[in-house]
């Protein structure tokens, strides 16, 4: 878990790094709201999320060598980072870019958004299909773990949100799924851990899994 943490942390710093660099330069296009927020088409941000983007596949076959060659612990740390890159490069920096047109702006997807909920019930379909066939090994099953838990972490807040906003504010149902989807993916983290799980790469899919859940309590109650 301090593990995950630090490596968090580093990827954060290194990604508000950038876009601290880039805060007064002229924006790639004009700023504009897209799907209820309003875009931040930094200069640096662009060329954090191209650089974190093909650095994150980088990671991903240095994870899948590594857990080829029974080095366990350091595959899933380098997957895990591999795995955050991409989250960073898509799901926070690409929605903020778009291609003007003379009707409309084709924007690429907020994938945490509503738009994004078939994105969403595809990617589990194939992820259990995955999973069934043993079809990735070590370090690739972490990387596509650590993407898809920061992606569906933040789904579960933001992009089921539209189906009761008539219902409550916004902050009121990030707090409410914050503790509720948190604490539920915190306890079937522990009792998959305890009862379920029976060598090392088991329980290190546990703790991610554990990360994410107190990941979706925290950015929940900060309203994140």
């Amino acid at each position: 878990m301090l593990g995950l943490l630090v490596i968090t942390g580093l990827l954060v710093a290194l990604f508000a790094g950038f876009l601290y660099l880039g805060r007064d330069m002229t924006p790639v296009i004009q700023p504009h709201v897209d799907d209820g927020e309003m875009v931040d088409p930094n200069p640096m941000r662009l060329v954090f999320m191209l650089l974190a983007f093909v650095g994150s596949f980088v990671l991903a076959s240095v994870a899948e060598r590594k857990g080829n060659r029974g080095k366990t612990l350091a595959a899933f740390w380098i997957g895990y980072a591999g795995g955050t890159l991409l989250w960073q490069s898509t799901g926070e920096c690409a929605w903020h870019f778009s291609i003007p047109t003379e009707d409309y702006i084709m924007c690429f997807p907020h994938i945490e958004g509503a738009s994004a909920l078939i994105l969403v019930i595809v990617t589990t379909i194939l992820l259990v299909y995955l999973f069934r066939r043993r079809a990735l090994s070590w370090g690739v099953w972490v990387f596509v773990l650590s993407f898809v838990g920061n992606w569906f972490g933040h789904f579960v807040q933001i992009g089921t949100y539209p189906l009761v906003s008539t219902l409550m504010e916004e902050g009121q149902w990030f707090v409410w799924t914050g503790w509720d989807m948190g604490l539920l993916t915190c306890a079937a983290a522990l009792v998959l851990n305890f009862f379920a799980a029976r060598d090392v790469k088991a329980r290190l899919c546990c703790a991610l899994m554990l990360y994410f859940g107190i990941g979706i309590i925290v950015t929940g109650v900060a309203g994140l």
